[in-house]
């Protein structure tokens, strides 16, 4: 780490900030705003003798010190300086005790209270998904801003900022730009070195809220005394580890890190049978850096098998609906599996990212939505014919709900909703119709705290639970179709030339390799086009420009011995032609 030169004030410190180059700008003011948050390479790497090594320098460390002051200066406006509290949490990676330090400092001169996880001295470590819920679970300790800092699956040369301010939900883009202009204006920042932050357990709350949340879906029984691998790729994933000793579960920790921290990537399969044979146990958890992304490793019949998420969550939509008669709302982003749609009362379908997601929620449940989240939001449904309708308010989505319950005479009974996307993230909640006298009066109630971010641990507790009742994803899902996503290289400029020039195929048919596509644009409710779908015969595409990092994402849900060969066809034929 370079050393920083502080103006030392007694009670506090400055630091006058350089000039920032075209290329700083650009990391803190992207061209696509980020709404699950920024994400930097804060580590310069090297190889010296044989050993990594890493540098933070100052001017990578600064960009984090500037974001910092910009959304306490941001917050302080939206709150008119009143009722100043945040909990800041980290994730494991090797600059998190740094950034905690130094982001505390900022807001602690600003005068905040400052609020961290119960952890060794100097830490506050926790969970990206328990950090976002804890705006809605610590009401009572009225903190309404939380900074979670973490770069997820990336690299450990990574690391980022994502916040929330009054709901768990990701911030707007709009919102971004707003503290982008502010953190490019600073030229110095103010620092209490004396600060003295609050313990607060968030990760107990999260817990208790995992355990009541999922006892309202099912009796949680055959995990108790079942040995489960925990394998957390980073840390030691305290909070899931203690959720499962706490079901009653005997939890094995591997402790062994790998970089990237990505379940969905990086796979040890020598070293999950070895433990897994040595300890006799059947199912082994993989998780990233935030845990937001799992993976499962699971024996069964004498054969080992791995599902990443879409496969998981896939399957337990279908076993609670199929085998425990359950009705599930699904809303799913739109490039997420469908092979659990055939068995869902509804299927809604979103954009990418829980901006789009969490809109669907509140609608709802009749909480009113900010008017540009809905402007912003890509929102359809499916009605009883599968065509999807566009909505840029509740009424025609509660209008369908309410013929269908009606229809079959659902009224009394209570509603699973499971919120998630191809990418990992998963959320659900118990929804109860109330109001049914009337269409007008009609909407949905939960007893259950609202969480409009991904929150995956209720439905990694459901599917280890349905596994050990001795349930089987494989045979929970058709396996003749075959869903993947690749990715490639694009900085922001190119992202955006590709979309707009392939706009001019939209309602078009086109042809790649002999092979013809019928093209839609999937827009939002300003009409920006954020997805284009291709769809053939026997298989189904998407691409879109990635929120998190320099590339467009690619997805298909095609033939099981060919989807791989025909997704890199369609990639090639677009970076050809398109960018």
């Amino acid at each position: 780490m370079e050393g920083i030169s502080f103006i030392d004030h007694g009670t506090h410190k400055i630091l006058k900030l350089p000039k920032l180059s075209d290329d700083e700008k650009f990391i803190i003011d992207p061209i696509i705003a980020p709404t699950s948050g920024l994400r930097i390479q804060i580590l310069d790497q090297s190889e010296k003798r044989g050993k990594e090594k890493f540098l933070l320098t100052n001017s990578k460390l600064y960009l984090f010190l500037r974001v910092f002051k910009a959304i306490s200066q941001q917050y302080k406006e939206m709150k008119n300086g009143k009722n100043l509290k945040i909990l800041i949490v980290t994730d494991n990676r090797p600059t998190r005790s740094i950034l905690l330090n130094y982001c505390s400092q900022i807001f602690a001169y600003d005068g905040y209270s400052i609020y961290h996880q119960v952890d060794d001295f100097g830490e506050s470590q926790i969970s990206s998904p328990y950090g976002a819920a804890s705006v809605a679970l610590l009401k009572e300790e009225e903190i309404n801003l939380i900074i979670v800092l973490t770069a997820s699956h990336n690299d450990l040369t990574w690391n980022g900022v994502k916040f929330y301010i009054d709901y768990p939900m990701p911030m707007s883009g709009d919102l971004f730009k707003e503290i982008s202009k502010k953190a490019m204006k600073l030229k110095e920042i103010n620092f209490d070195p004396s600060f003295k932050a609050i313990p607060i357990d968030a990760e107990k709350k999260n817990n208790d809220y995992v355990i009541n949340l999922v006892s309202g879906v099912l009796e949680i029984e055959s995990i108790k005394n079942k040995k489960i691998i925990i394998w957390p790729y980073l840390g030691k994933a305290r909070g899931i580890v203690s959720l499962f000793k706490r079901l009653g579960a005997e939890v094995v920790l591997i402790e062994e890190e790998i970089n990237p921290p990505n379940p969905i990537k990086e796979l040890r399969e020598d070293k999950l049978k070895q433990v897994m044979d040595s300890e006799g146990s059947d199912i082994a958890i993989l998780l990233d850096a935030d845990r937001d992304r799992i993976a499962l490793y699971v024996k069964q019949n004498g054969k080992f098998n791995y599902y990443i998420p879409n496969e998981i969550y896939s399957a337990l939509h279908n076993i609670l609906a199929k085998e425990y008669n359950k009705k599930i709302i699904n809303v799913r982003t739109i490039p997420s599996d469908l092979r659990g749609d055939k068995t869902s009362f509804i299927n809604i379908l979103t954009g990418v990212g829980y901006k789009h997601i969490g809109v669907i929620l509140y609608f709802l449940l009749d909480i009113e939505v900010d008017k540009s989240k809905v402007d912003q939001a890509i929102l359809y449904f499916e009605d009883e014919h599968r065509d999807l309708q566009k909505i840029d308010n509740p009424k025609p989505l509660m209008h369908t709900l309410y013929d269908l319950i009606r229809k079959h005479n659902c009224f009394q009974e209570e509603f699973i909703i499971v919120m998630w996307e191809e990418s990992g993230g998963h959320t659900l909640n118990v929804l109860k119709p109330v109001g049914t006298e009337s269409l007008e009066g009609f909407r949905f109630n939960s007893k259950f705290p609202i969480i409009a971010d991904k929150y995956p641990v209720p439905a990694l507790v459901l599917i280890t639970e349905l596994l050990a009742r001795g349930h089987i994803i494989s045979k929970s899902i058709d396996w003749s179709i075959k869903g993947i996503n690749r990715t490639i290289p694009a900085v922001d400029k190119e992202k955006v030339k590709i979309m707009k020039n392939f706009a001019k195929n939209d309602n078009a048919t086109i042809t790649i390799n002999n092979k013809e596509y019928r093209v839609s644009a999937l827009s939002d409710n300003a009409n920006d086009i954020d997805i284009f779908q291709l769809k053939s015969s026997n298989s189904t595409l998407y691409f879109r420009p990635s929120g998190t990092g320099p590339e467009v994402r690619f997805y298909i849900f095609g033939d099981r011995e060919t989807h791989s060969e025909e997704l890199k066809t369609v990639q090639d034929f677009i970076k050809s032609n398109y960018a």
